[in-house]
Parts: structure tokens; C-alpha cells; sequence
């Protein structure tokens, strides 16, 4: 190239870059000039009648108070990620929830209550990690609709950062000042996959941070904390115990869900709402986790069985739930409303259990599920056992029959097994109080023998003598 020309192609780049300053700087200060982005319309969403009756229906006959359900939502816009809810839906959430006798609390109200206070109203905590830029321009108007409540867990590292994705420090300070939110911590800025799956580090000092940020932008410390990604690793226990009232998760081995037994571990589980998730599914699943007495016969209400994945069984897959049983497999679990049950305490089980044969049909009835020691009852054509942990802790001879009965009783450590009306059993836990729920089960040998058949599942009370 001559050097006229690369004379000419400089002279070209230098206009540009002359004529595209102006641009580059009115960009670079717009956000410093306007940190308050414009609300959205919230976009209403329409139910015919009968959607609504059928909301209505499934918080009929639940208790006026109860353990809280915790909600778990991430950005709300109408982006197509898996994890942005778009307004309109989270519009429907909360009519349903309100149709179904719902209310929203506070993140006051939900830590009153698990630091030993009386039961709330029944309601929902709706909590939104990230504190995303979507929770000011789409959920806020939404909530005021309804006169809805929010939690917002901040990453406080990021607020004001990465715009417009994360909220600024004066969007937060105008939500506070509406009363419809109040905020949570969900770390400084430890909100990262590590390479390898590997734990954080450093959150004594990144905890440190986040409490500092909250209390350099006015706000109350936060009395709630959201583990990154349900990851609970390089977070001490004591780290979060002592700063917190309580942390949450959206992963649990075992169900932990508000209630007293999981409030002696300061820690919860949450429903992970996603965009798939619809204004049925989400009332049909808070009302699923509502906590109930223990109280009924437990064959008439299907819908609360979940089996070992925590799904729903299949048509046939209740163990000994009827003639039709599936003709694959050797082994079969379901409990009964492990999140509904969590605190359940002083309650008897009644279960009658045919199909028996003495080829090798075994019936399991497990009491405190969910809990640290739960006692499955195991019972065969002629033998009964009390089963912890893999251990048989006691076990007794039975008359030579296809049928038997099961009468046990749960009250505080203590589980009792009457079988047959004759042969009594008695364990002691050797962990926290003996509360949780009831789970059934069944094994056979092989495929050619028959599947043990529950005839019948009740539960009530315990008498005050028994």
C-alpha cells in the first residue's frame, strides 16, 4: 500500500473515532446518570372460573395457620432462560396462591416464627436470589397489583455492576421504601461455579463484605441467608448459624422443610419455581407442602404420595396400593406428605396388609420419616421386625398367615408395635425427637411371586395414655 493511502486510511479512522466519542461517553454515563431503570406495565393474567375454583379447592380444608411454604424464584422479565419467570405468569402465581388462601409474608415474619414464635397465617415466603435488575422493572409492579410481599437475596458484590442485569443500590432503595421488599444476603461475591465442583473459599470474610454493603446502603442487616447454587460447601456451619436466623437451600437429602424439626438445624428447604412452573402446578405443590395433623385414612388421598425420586407415583406404583400392581420389579417405596408431615408427633398407624405368601412378599410401614431415626416395621407370612438404619432392633414370631394387622404408635422417641393385637414390639430413638411421617413399602423375591396388597392405611392422634 502507498503511503498516500495509509495517509488516507488513518485520516478515515481518526474521524471515526472523533465522530463516535460523543457516543462511546453519553453511553458510559448514561447508567452513572440514570441508576433507576423504568418500571414495566404489569401485564395481568386471566383465569376463567373454573381454574379458579379449582385453586379455591386446593387450600380448602388446610389449617388457617401453618408452617410457612419458602419460594424459591430467580429473575422475573421475559427473557427465555429456564430461570426467568415472565410477569405475566408470576402474576397468575399469585392469584392462585391468593384464590387457594395464601398470603405473602415478610422476611420478619418468617424468622419470628422460626426462632420459636406462633404459627403465621397461612402464606408463603417468596424469595428471589441474585437480586436481579428484573425484580424493580417487572416483579415490583406485579406485587403491587396484588399487594404482594418480597424477599430479595442480593449478591452485594454485584449491585450496581454488570448493568443493566443487576439491580442498583437506588432501585433497592426505592423498593425498600414501597414496604412490598425486604433483603437478604446471598453472598458478597462467591455467587461462582468453582472449576471442579470445588468448595468456596473464603466466606468468613466474603460474609463480612455482604453485612457491610447492607449496612453502608441503610439497610437492616439481614436475618436470611441463600446458599449459591444450594451449594452449602465452604460455608461453616457456625459461620451461618451465628450471623443468621436461618439459611435456605433449594437441595436437601432429606426433606427440610419449615417446620420445628428443621428450625432446630436453622436451615430450610425451598420449591425452586422455574418458567415452566404453572399457577396449577405451583398451588397444587404449596398446598402439597403445607403442613397438615396426622389424621384420616391415607389410601383415599393419592395425591400426597411421593415416591423415592419425590415425584408422584405412577398408576400401580403405591406399594400394596391394589390388585393392580406392576409386573416388573422386586422393590417399592412411597411416603405419605414428607414435607406435610415433617413435625408430626403422637400419632398411631393402623395398616392391614394381605397377600402375604411365604415365598418371600415382605410389607414395610416406616414411622418418623424424615426425621433422623426413622423405624420401619417390616412384617411377612410369619414375622415382624423393627428395622433401624439397616439393623434390626427387635423382632417377633407370628401366626403362619397371608394377612396381619399393624398397630404402632409414635410418641416423642418412642415407637411402639402392636401386630396381630398379640405381639409386641418397642424402640427407643437414639437421635432427635421421633417426629416425621409414615412411609410404606414392599419387596418380593422375584417377579413370580405376588405382591403384598395394602388394604387399608389409617392415621390418628395418639390417646393421651397410650
Amino acid at each position: 500500500m502507498s503511503t498516500a493511502r495509509l495517509l488516507r486510511a488513518g485520516l478515515g479512522l481518526a474521524a471515526a473515532a472523533v465522530l463516535a466519542a460523543p457516543f462511546a461517553a453519553a453511553w458510559h454515563l448514561h447508567e452513572p446518570r440514570d441508576p433507576v431503570a423504568a418500571q414495566d406495565d404489569a401485564p395481568e393474567s386471566a383465569a376463567d372460573p373454573a381454574r379458579i375454583a379449582a385453586w379455591r379447592a386446593a387450600g380448602a380444608g388446610l389449617p388457617e395457620r401453618a408452617a410457612p411454604v419458602v419460594l424459591a424464584y430467580h429473575d422475573i422479565g421475559p427473557g427465555e432462560s429456564p430461570y426467568t419467570v415472565r410477569p405475566e405468569r408470576l402474576d397468575a402465581h399469585l392469584a392462585a396462591l391468593t384464590a387457594a388462601g395464601y398470603r405473602t409474608l415478610t422476611a420478619a415474619e418468617f424468622t419470628a416464627w422460626a426462632e420459636g414464635g406462633p404459627l403465621p397465617p397461612r402464606g408463603v415466603l417468596l424469595t428471589f436470589d441474585d437480586g436481579t435488575r428484573g425484580l424493580w422493572v417487572h416483579a415490583d409492579p406485579v406485587l403491587r397489583r396484588h399487594g404482594a410481599h418480597g424477599s430479595a437475596f442480593l449478591i452485594t458484590g454485584r449491585v450496581g455492576r454488570h448493568r443493566p442485569y443487576y439491580l442498583s443500590w437506588e432501585e433497592i432503595a426505592r423498593m425498600r421504601a414501597s414496604g412490598r421488599w425486604d433483603f437478604q444476603s446471598h453472598s458478597h461475591d462467591l455467587h461462582d461455579r468453582q472449576p471442579g465442583g470445588a468448595p468456596a473459599t473464603g466466606a468468613r470474610e466474603d460474609i463480612g463484605r455482604s453485612l457491610a454493603a447492607f449496612a453502608e446502603h441503610g439497610l437492616p442487616r439481614p436475618e436470611l441467608f441463600s446458599y449459591p447454587y444450594s451449594d452449602e460447601r465452604g460455608f461453616p456451619e457456625e459461620l451461618i448459624r451465628d450471623t443468621f436466623a436461618a439459611a435456605l437451600t433449594n437441595q436437601a437429602e432429606r426433606p427440610l422443610p419449615p417446620s420445628r424439626r428443621s428450625a432446630a438445624g436453622g436451615r430450610f428447604e425451598r420449591f425452586e419455581v422455574l418458567a415452566t412452573t404453572t399457577a396449577d402446578a405451583l398451588v397444587r405443590e404449596v398446598a402439597r407442602r403445607t403442613p397438615v395433623p396426622p389424621g384420616g385414612d391415607l389410601l383415599a388421598d393419592p395425591g400426597r404420595w411421593l415416591a423415592a425420586d419425590r415425584e408422584p407415583p405412577g398408576p400401580g406404583e403405591l406399594p400394596g396400593g391394589g390388585p393392580h400392581r406392576p409386573a416388573a420389579g422386586r422393590h417399592q417405596y412411597a411416603s405419605y406428605a414428607p414435607y406435610a408431615s415433617a413435625d408430626w408427633d403422637d400419632y398411631t398407624v393402623r395398616a392391614e396388609v394381605s397377600g402375604l405368601t411365604a415365598g418371600g412378599a415382605t410389607f414395610g410401614l416406616t414411622a418418623r420419616v424424615g426425621g433422623a431415626s426413622p423405624v420401619e416395621i417390616r412384617v411377612s407370612h410369619h414375622r415382624v421386625r423393627i428395622v433401624e438404619n439397616g439393623t434390626t432392633r427387635a423382632e417377633g414370631a407370628l401366626p403362619r398367615r397371608t394377612s396381619h394387622r399393624l398397630d404402632v404408635t409414635v410418641r416423642g422417641g418412642r415407637t411402639t408395635v402392636v401386630a396381630d393385637g398379640r405381639v409386641r414390639l418397642t424402640s427407643t430413638a437414639r437421635a432427635e425427637p421421633g417426629t416425621g411421617g409414615v412411609a410404606v413399602s414392599a419387596s418380593r423375591a422375584g417377579p413370580d411371586v405376588p405382591w403384598p396388597v395394602l388394604d387399608a392405611l389409617r392415621v390418628a392422634p395418639a390417646a393421651r395414655d397410650a
